[in-house]
């Protein structure tokens, strides 16, 4: 395991209280003899000069993503190609992947310094769109890949191939393609199910489908999924995201194929702390209204 001499810092810099936030993280970093890499927002904030381009944040020991689960998401793009772990410390809000509240930063420091830790590891995707043989736009994502209708277009239909093998065509506001990680998140608010994050697998998802005959659909994640827009006599156009963070336009030319990312995320977790214990504590997992 890697010497801790360098930390950097991801901030949601929107949430509140978040200032004396980053203030008080950055002197417990620095009282340990630990440098704190940070972007240039972050280090303008602070009244410091020396800042750090996003590559520098993935050249680091470990990276705290301060905020919430979005912070997360973002740190894990930055982090995964360079197999560096993630800290994430919450800042209010429902904090899902963070593993650290703000009150308790000063006792997961110490054990984080401490090796007093485990690497939790999951699974990432990677997205590409291709218009013919030209790859248009790609992104790596934590969570999913959604597809989605513009508002102004009439219902499409997306058609859908594993391994370049015609699965069917869905006729429903978009599809979704999950990890692990991300069936907690988007696709299961549209009535998807919950996979435990070391289950080696993807969640092929129609999002609000128009039709009663399609299902959620479990698949290895080895299988790679390509997702067609059909034309119709009406212009019809969409958008794909990637963690909701990432966007582009999606036309009938554009052929999006999803895969598993050669990289995972590693998620700095301390003892005790546990998925199902999240599912009872965050979605409050077999509670009674």
């Amino acid at each position: 395991m890697r010497a801790l001499d360098r930390v950097g810092l991801l901030v949601a810099l929107h949430k509140a209280g978040v200032n004396e936030a980053i203030k008080q993280l950055v002197a417990l970093l620095e009282s340990s003899g630990v440098e704190v890499v940070m972007p240039k927002e972050v280090a303008d904030l602070l009244g410091r000069p020396n800042f750090a381009s996003v590559e520098d944040l993935g050249k680091v020991d470990v990276l705290i993503a301060l905020g919430g689960d979005g912070c997360v998401l973002s740190a894990a793009r930055i982090a995964a190609p360079n197999n560096v772990p993630i800290l994430g410390i919450r800042i209010g809000g429902f904090g899902f992947l963070a593993e650290v509240e703000l009150e308790h930063v000063e006792e997961a420091l110490k054990k984080l310094f401490a090796k007093d830790f485990w690497l939790d590891e999951r699974t990432m995707l990677q997205a590409e769109l291709w218009h013919s043989d030209t790859l248009v736009w790609s992104a790596a994502g934590l969570n999913d890949a959604v597809t989605l209708k513009s508002p102004t277009s009439p219902l499409p239909v997306w058609e859908v191939f594993v391994n370049d093998e015609f699965l069917a065509r869905y006729p429903a506001d978009g599809v979704a393609v999950a990890t692990p990680t991300g069936s907690t998140a988007y696709t299961l608010s549209a009535g998807g199910p919950v996979l435990a994050p070391d289950v080696d697998a993807f969640l092929l998802m129609p999002m609000y489908a128009h039709t009663l005959t399609l299902r959620p659909l479990v698949l290895p994640s080895k299988a790679k999924v390509t997702i067609q827009l059909l034309p119709q006599r009406r212009p019809v156009e969409g958008e794909v995201s990637v963690d909701g963070q990432l966007s582009h336009q999606v036309l009938p030319t554009h052929r999006l194929v999803i895969f598993k990312a050669p990289t995972k995320a590693k998620i700095v977790r301390f003892r005790g702390s546990s998925f199902y214990e999240r599912l009872r504590q965050k979605l409050r997992w077999g509670e009674r209204q």
